[in-house]
């Protein structure tokens, strides 16, 4: 009944935008949404792979293999009667073309996860080639995070079910916990939790920065792209799943116990792969056609705002209607890059793909 009474209202809404002349704020890529939420098809067809991080001015990037793509601060195109965020791309010298996920990091530099393991480069120097990172470890280039100290988390091995924890400042890289099957994307909370996506087994596991197991619990649509809560969403986990829904979880303190679920959204059919949070508090997901895998519809990918579905990706952002910051991000600005020892010493402070088918 509840779920009903909010399918109807998140129509009226939809009905009232586009009365409005505001349809973009409102776009249908999921026919029901949680009417607490906006939704807004923030950019597309996306090309490339789902990993995200953004600009120090708060500019949308992603990969594809060794370009970057910046996107602009506002919709400056048109696709399919939607109004999109175009972009231009930057070559990276050096930069790896395995690999998908993307986090920034709290030195300014930008870390990705490729096959022979992690790299990273300057987003305020396009022009200096990227630099691999001594003793770090080579995977399928999925789930990789930043923590609220400024260390690296990543997924990593030759099953990409282990989990490493980088320092930059120390420059080692540590094993902390094995799954059982591979793990897609992670997530962090301020508090040193992590949440890993079990993506074959559809399962969630939250454990700490210091690899010990604290939850696990099955998932009922093969979660993939993860955000810890913030704000009013605190003790929350929220996943971008397979078969084109986003999942909410709730918890009591330290993530323990079996969550509350709740779909925030569903009806998209496109498969949703990696997500992240943007210094916006928002939630970016992606959107994909993956030929009917894990629930998805095959030749789904975006539903434009002109009505056309096609099997186009995209990425879709989610935000709080009230303006709230419901997402955690772990910074406010993003950094420019500067000395390893100047940031080991600040940190301190701080703490407030398209894959191929698998």
């Amino acid at each position: 009944m509840r779920e009903t009474i909010m399918k109807k209202i998140a129509l009226l809404s939809a009905s009232l935008s586009c009365a409005l002349g505001t349809s973009t704020a409102f776009a249908v890529q999921y026919p029901f949404l949680d009417p607490s939420y906006t939704q807004e098809i923030y950019t597309g067809p996306l090309v490339g792979g789902p990993g995200m991080a953004w600009t120090n001015s708060g500019a949308l990037l992603t990969r594809d293999g060794s370009n970057i793509y910046e996107y602009s601060m506002t919709q400056n195109t048109t696709h399919m009667g939607t109004n999109v965020h175009g972009y231009t791309t930057h070559s990276i010298s050096g930069l790896s073309t395995t690999g998908y996920g993307m986090t920034n990091g709290l030195d300014g530099y930008i870390y990705t996860t490729t096959n022979t393991g992690l790299e990273r480069f300057n987003p305020n120097n396009w022009a200096a080639p990227a630099q691999s990172l001594s003793g770090t470890v080579g995977g399928q280039g999925y789930g990789i995070h930043v923590m609220a100290d400024g260390k690296i988390a990543y997924v990593a091995g030759a099953g990409t079910n282990e989990v490493y924890m980088y320092d930059p400042v120390a420059a080692t890289n540590t094993l902390i916990y094995t799954a059982s099957a591979l793990i897609d994307d992670i997530a962090s909370d301020p508090s040193g939790y992590i949440v890993l996506a079990g993506q074959v087994n559809s399962d969630l596991t939250v454990i700490t920065s210091g690899g010990t197991f604290v939850n696990s619990w099955s998932a009922a649509h093969f979660p993939d792209g993860l955000a810890f809560g913030d704000g009013i969403n605190n003790n929350k986990i929220f996943a971008n799943n397979n078969d084109g829904t986003i999942t909410e979880y709730t918890f009591g303190a330290g993530y323990l116990g079996v969550p509350s679920v709740n779909d925030i959204a569903t009806g998209s059919q496109a498969y949703g792969d990696l997500a992240e949070v943007g210094p916006d508090c928002a939630f970016y997901v992606t959107q994909f056609d993956n030929g009917g895998y894990h629930g998805c519809t095959a030749g789904v990918g975006t539903h434009w705002d002109n009505g056309t579905t096609n099997n186009e990706a995209s990425i879709i952002r989610i935000s709080l209607r009230n303006g709230d910051c419901g997402f955690y991000h772990p910074f406010e600005t993003v950094p420019e890059p500067t000395s390893m020892a100047a940031i080991g010493l600040g940190l301190g402070c701080l703490l407030r793909r398209r894959r191929a088918k698998k």
